[in-house]
């Protein structure tokens, strides 16, 4: 975490989930409060048969010490070196982490509005790929979730169609006016067929406009035009039949002395 209060929720949720994996997240949460004497000290039998350090915080307040210094190690690894510096001698874990937590995780009425702005005033972007807006609100969602204000699943399905572009109009009134109410999943996985469609258009589209450009370049070579072959030129039908013995001169390819230096001439294809 880099200090900013927009960065503290996704850090928060992370967080837990690391600190859940190492078995430290009740002594961070303060759920499990420091044993006040070791209980099986009394017994050593017991001890050397039963023990195993680090899993027995609940009895052992040497273990609850060694998990309560690894929680406050890795909640110090995940801060910017300023952070990390100012949070170097705060312990236990509990304290160290509601200390982070009281000073980034106010739930006052202005940083509920901003967060509840970037929710329902997001915009879609037809230019970018439709997962970034999808990961978007979704992002959103969960930084409502410091504010407890966590949308519902119906909520994000709503803002997912609800601000896409306009050029996707096609796909927001098939959900919108759909006879069963989409859920989240299946609008998702409509936006993004509806994706796979658009790119499938484009290609045709470019497809065709490559062959109606190799089209223009057929010229005929009987009179040196473009456009049609010399099989369908007009000056068989205005001409006639050449008298016998006359010669007949055709323009071979059309070309002019010098001709290959016109471009427009470049890929031309006399037939």
């Amino acid at each position: 975490m880099d200090g900013t209060a927009a960065v503290f929720p996704r850090w928060c949720s992370r967080l837990e989930d690391v600190l859940g994996m190492k078995n430290t997240l009740d002594i961070v949460k303060g759920t499990l409060p420091r044993p006040k004497e070791d209980t099986k000290a009394e017994n050593p039998s017991t001890c050397l048969a039963d023990y195993s350090k680090g899993y027995n915080p609940r009895e052992l307040t040497s273990d609850w010490d060694s998990l309560s210094d690894l929680a406050c190690s890795t909640i110090r690894l995940t801060l910017s070196n300023p952070l990390a510096q100012r949070y170097r001698k705060v312990k236990p874990a509990s304290r160290l982490f509601s200390t982070i937590f009281n000073a980034y995780e106010k739930n006052t009425g202005a940083r509920r509005i901003q967060l509840q702005e970037a929710f329902w005033n997001a915009r879609h972007d037809p230019n970018q790929p439709i997962a970034l807006w999808i990961g978007r609100c979704r992002v959103s969602a969960e930084d409502l979730l410091s504010a407890n204000q966590l949308p519902t699943d119906q909520q994000i399905t709503d803002r997912l169609v609800g601000g896409l572009d306009s050029s996707w109009s096609a796909v927001r009134d098939a959900i919108v006016y759909s006879a069963k109410e989409l859920s989240l999943d299946d609008a998702i996985g409509a936006l993004e067929a509806h994706e796979v469609t658009l790119n499938g258009i484009a290609s045709s589209s470019k497809l065709v406009s490559a062959s109606t450009a190799t089209t223009k370049r057929l010229a005929c070579s009987n009179c040196g035009k473009r456009g049609h072959r010399s099989s369908e030129c007009w000056s068989h039908k205005n001409h006639g039949k050449t008298k016998a013995g006359a010669a007949t001169t055709v323009r071979l390819g059309g070309y002019d002395s010098g001709s290959f230096d016109d471009e427009d001439e470049i890929n031309v294809i006399y037939e």
